[in-house]
């Protein structure tokens, strides 16, 4: 097949080219012809771009064409006529590959060199004579030398031994000694010589080929000497051989996945610059003025019609009817800058301030126009402009967060272990001054404030609704939304027992640059202060497969070794083997710190708000009439206000009630522990004993 699709696009080219040659001839003026020596100015180029592989060694569908080993082309060119171009070059590079799976770990890397030569055709015939980009196909014929080497040890002798676990041991894992394996890194370096190695029988085999290259692309003329050129060429070897993997292969390191028919091939995507040694007539023809054209129409012509020709016109489009100076602006007899024929008052005192009417304003008009700049609350603005101000700003979708902990310090781990048992947590860092931690993405208010009630049941007392700005900072939306009534008579305040999955890239007692894990996006950080930093993977897993899955394709297509899974439920890290995990890695579980509850320590109250700045005035007013009201100061310059100290939950609940018929909606019941926030259901497990 693929020889018959080269058969025929090299028909096409050479057809077109004699059928066009004959063309250009016959149907061009003689003395519109391009001289002939412009056809013989040579081009020379310098390219760079990306080798991606397409063999026997890697899914062909796997990896990025635009992300793989750099290449170089070095190349010169001579136009043959106006449509076909001759090409010699050399190209210089690598190919690789290297495959991770359960069924197999193949890899390799070639050092190749290729010199050859193609015919360019760019469509002349079909496309306008004065385009800029010139579209073209390619076809040639080339040679291939390669080098071909595999990775099968470290820098200290270890052979890699592939488990099915994912890992690299220096052991076999059906090895006696299993049990004694310790895993190792690649250190991907290719020190084995694949034709060497002789793993098929092939002997010598010559690292030599021949390819066919079909390319496409497009050239830009940047200038009348430099070019520059976009594509993107498939080299279709005539060899097999390059990752030393054929369809007929066979013993262990094949398995039972079988090499593919068909020779190795490899795409070239890339940019060049060249230039031209092309010589231009510096005496250029120019053009003869149209007759029918009236230029001297041009200076006199007067748009708006208001005696003042356009040339001088400083005010265009002056309304019909209205009076001009010689400038062709709108007289303003008082000098106020509101021209006579919109002014309402055309006798203002000189230097007096005025509406946009030309009203001169009055010491009231002055004062509430300042109150109205000064006014960011809307109070001063009357429904009726505020909904016609609003109605002409542009709509913008707005999203709101819930924000449960900024710190400029290290975290305590137990908390970082509870933030990270949270399946949709985000944690941002800025520098190392500051660490956000957010959960949630809604695009209306109620659904945020529903999500900060219930983290607020479940003990995180500092949860605000927030708002993300361009910079990536979360801003709190104001005290009014953070403590609107919520109807949530249902919400759980119980943590989540749910089981996720995290694959956790490393932990370090040094702080770690975000390239070293290769650009992987929105990496989380967390400092805690066992003196780690935790590096994850932002996304969460209810499976360990997906976890797993994961874990292999950062080590493949990122090259992060060291990653490991990790499982979290109900606000702590908890072991894969409690997960129902059955695994071989190694897991180093904090212990978590011993409390000791008492049962007479245990108090109910109702929280009735949770303040950032100075209470409201309504607010302060239902406070008065509820009567004694507690307050305690909590993280991000929050105040707590509580109300009544109860036994047991159901005298809070009572209470509750009777607060939500004064007019404090939101109201809800907590229980602490000697002042220390718990969840409810935790305080009625102490409370029976449990």
């Amino acid at each position: 097949m693929t020889n018959k699709i080269l058969f025929l696009l090299t028909f096409f080219i050479l057809t077109s080219s004699i059928f066009a040659m004959k063309l250009e001839e016959d149907s061009i003026p003689e003395k519109k012809k391009l001289p002939k020596q412009q056809f013989y100015a040579p081009t020379i180029g310098l390219g760079v771009g990306m080798f991606k592989f397409y063999g026997d060694v890697l899914d062909a569908q796997r990896g990025n064409p635009l992300v793989s080993n750099i290449g170089y082309d070095l190349h010169i060119k001579q136009p043959l006529n106006s449509f076909l171009t001759a090409k010699f070059y050399v190209l210089f590079g690598a190919l690789s590959a290297n495959e991770r799976a359960s069924a197999r770990n193949l890899n390799f890397r070639s050092q190749i060199t290729t010199g050859g030569f193609s015919l360019m055709y760019n469509f002349d015939q079909l496309l306008p004579k004065d385009r800029i980009i010139n579209p073209f196909i390619s076809l040639g014929i080339e040679s291939i030398e390669f080098h071909s080497k595999t990775d099968l040890y470290d820098a200290y002798g270890n052979r890699y031994n592939y488990w099915s676990d994912g890992s690299i041991r220096n052991l076999a894992e059906d090895d006696p000694n299993a049990s004694d394996a310790v895993i190792i890194q690649r250190d991907y370096t290719y020190e084995t010589d694949l034709r060497e190695m002789n793993y098929d029988g092939r002997g010598k085999y010559p690292e030599r080929t021949f390819a066919i290259p079909i390319g496409v692309g497009a050239q830009m003329h940047l200038t009348k000497n430099i070019d520059f050129t976009v594509g993107t060429t498939m080299h279709f070897t005539f060899s097999d051989l390059i990752d030393n993997v054929t369809s007929e292969s066979q013993g262990e390191r094949i398995g039972t996945q079988n090499g593919t028919s068909g020779n190795d091939k490899f795409l070239m995507s890339s940019f060049s610059i060249s230039y031209n040694f092309l010589r231009h007539n510096k005496d250029e023809e120019i053009k003869d003025f149209e007759e029918d054209i009236d230029y001297l129409a041009y200076d006199t012509e007067d748009e708006d019609s208001d005696g003042v020709i356009d040339f001088i016109d400083e005010c265009p489009g002056t309304p019909a009817g209205v009076e001009v100076d010689d400038k062709g602006c709108p007289l303003d007899k008082d000098l106020d800058f509101v021209p006579n024929f919109k002014d309402d008052e055309l006798e203002t005192r000189e230097g007096a301030p005025v509406t946009p009417n030309g009203v001169e304003m009055t010491d009231d008009m002055i004062f509430e126009a300042y109150q109205r700049y000064m006014d960011t609350t809307g109070m001063f603005a009357d429904v009726e402009n505020r909904l016609i101000a609003a109605a002409k700003l542009p709509k913008s979708k707005k999203t709101y967060r819930v924000q449960v902990g900024s710190f400029t310090e290290a975290i305590d781990a137990d908390l970082v272990d509870k933030f990270l048992s949270i399946p949709d947590v985000e944690i941002k860092t800025f520098g190392d001054s500051l660490t956000l931690i957010a959960v949630g993405n809604y695009d209306n208010l109620p659904e945020a404030l529903k999500r900060k009630i219930e983290l607020t049941k479940q003990g995180f007392d500092a949860a605000i609704v927030v708002s993300e700005e361009k910079d990536g900072m979360l801003v709190s939306v104001g005290d009014e939304a953070n403590n609107m009534a919520v109807e949530s008579a249902t919400l759980s305040s119980d943590p989540s027992n749910e089981v996720i999955f995290r694959v956790q890239l490393g932990a370090f007692s040094k702080k770690q640059s975000k390239s070293s894990f290769n650009g992987i996006k929105n990496l989380m950080e967390i400092y805690a202060d066992d003196g780690l930093y935790k590096y994850l993977y932002p996304t969460s897993y209810k499976t360990i497969e997906e976890a797993a899955t994961k874990k292999l394709d950062l080590a493949v297509d990122n090259g992060v070794k060291d990653a490991f899974i990790v499982a979290y439920k109900g606000g702590k890290r908890i072991s894969l083997t409690e997960a129902g995990v059955v695994t071989s890695q190694q897991e180093n579980i904090r212990e978590s710190k011993t409390v000791k509850y008492d049962k007479s320590a245990i108090r109910f109250k109702v929280q009735v708000g949770l303040y950032k700045n100075q209470l409201p005035t309504e607010v302060l007013s239902k406070f008065i009439e509820v009567g004694s009201i507690d307050q305690k100061s909590v993280e991000n310059g929050l105040t707590r206000y509580t109300a009544g100290d109860f036994d047991t939950l159901e005298e809070a609940e009572s209470f509750k009630n009777e607060i939500l018929e004064k007019g404090l909606g939101g109201s809800f019941v907590i229980s602490l522990h000697n002042e220390e926030l718990i969840p409810i259901n935790k305080a009625q497990e102490i409370l029976k004993g449990e």
